[in-house]
């Protein structure tokens, strides 16, 4: 398996696995409806666009890919925090906004290298502390995380609402 940067082409692929990862991971958080109607082809589109118009280092996508294509994949950004955007300059905050990965490779250690990976380029882009947001109803998640030096610090918000339902998301932190 190899972690690599993201390019535009990787879209289709990277919309095929945050899908599959949703449908398994979210099974009985998310209403059943909005997760049978996720569009791969509309989510494809946008991912290849977001991945086109990345700035690195401060901004951006790492995959896991083996030979089956790829397995799992990370996204970065400036912080938005307190109603502004953080995250502009040296030191500033990133957040760590999207994580997924086929269930296949989940515990095969693909996300414990992705997760070094993207701890690596975080640091290279002289990140200081980067936040991320998880569903609080996901412990697998909330434990991968936690074990990985990312620690809750007690902001709690909520997603939604995603078909009716609201879902409430807790914030984790890590210092580089």
């Amino acid at each position: 398996m190899m972690i690599r940067r993201a390019v535009p082409e990787d879209g289709p692929a990277v919309a095929e696995v945050q899908v599959r990862a949703w449908r398994a991971a979210y099974r009985g958080l998310v209403p059943q409806d909005y997760l049978d109607a996720m569009d791969t082809v509309r989510r494809g589109a946008r991912w290849t666009d977001r991945i086109d118009g990345a700035a690195w280092p401060s901004a951006g996508m790492l995959v896991a890919e083996g030979d089956g294509g790829v397995a799992a994949f990370a996204c970065f950004a400036p912080a938005e925090e307190g109603g502004g955007q953080a995250g502009r300059g040296a030191g500033e905050p990133l957040e760590l906004e999207a994580f997924y990965s086929l269930p296949e490779v989940w515990g095969s250690g693909v996300n414990q290298r992705l997760i070094t990976g993207v701890h690596e380029a975080l640091a290279a882009a002289g990140c200081a502390e980067a936040v991320l947001w998880v569903l609080r109803d996901n412990p697998r998640a909330r434990r991968f995380y936690a074990a990985h030096g990312w620690e809750a610090d007690g902001t709690v918000t909520e997603e939604g609402p995603i078909n009716g339902v609201v879902l409430p998301r807790v914030r984790y932190r890590r210092k580089f």
